[in-house]
């Protein structure tokens, strides 16, 4: 992927507030742009993990007791069962513990989850927190605003450093610097 090219722009962030107020069938009618190209889909794919990264740091802190994880886990899996949506335990427990660093239950090797059974979990999850949160239109905003910069420090974070003679103003003096 090529993160130069993946931006989040104003559609993408329209696109998320619909998603997060009426659901999955929000982005419907969006099937053709979400798949234009790669990183026109990397664009809404990084802002809706985003959004779940949030929603999980909102919940619990970095300092959480695993128990919580694991309770909370536990409680949407009955939810799950009710919504007949089938949910992997341990992919939902090990997603909500990589949001806020902790410890994971899996290696990323021993994963055999598909992207998209990864990505429906995370909505899935994400869905529910927004829900349990009752958000108000204005702290829609806010979380809105919130996962935006979110996600645009997490795709900064994705791009290469360019050399230092291009972050210079004295092209000379920068491209001397690199040189032993």
């Amino acid at each position: 992927m090529n993160y130069l090219l993946v931006d989040i722009r104003e559609n993408n962030i329209l696109a998320l507030r619909h998603f997060l107020l009426e659901g999955p069938e929000a982005w419907v009618p969006l099937k053709y742009e979400l798949q234009k190209d790669d990183e026109t889909a990397a664009g809404y794919v990084s802002l809706l993990l985003g959004a779940f990264s949030v929603a999980v740091r909102r919940k619990f802190s970095p300092v959480c007791a695993l128990a919580d994880i694991a309770g909370f886990v536990a409680e949407l899996r009955v939810k799950a069962e009710e919504d007949t949506v089938p949910l992997d335990l341990v992919l939902t427990e090990d997603a909500i513990r990589r949001a806020v660093g902790a410890r994971p239950l899996m290696q990323d090797s021993e994963s055999d989850d598909d992207l998209t059974t990864v990505l429906n979990t995370k909505v899935y999850v994400l869905l529910h927190l927004v829900a349990e949160a009752g958000f108000t239109r204005a702290d829609l905003e806010e979380f809105v605003e919130d996962v935006a910069a979110y996600t645009r420090d997490w795709l900064a974070a994705q791009r290469p450093t360019p050399p230092a003679y291009l972050l210079s103003d004295k092209p000379d003096e920068a491209r001397m610097a690199d040189r032993p």
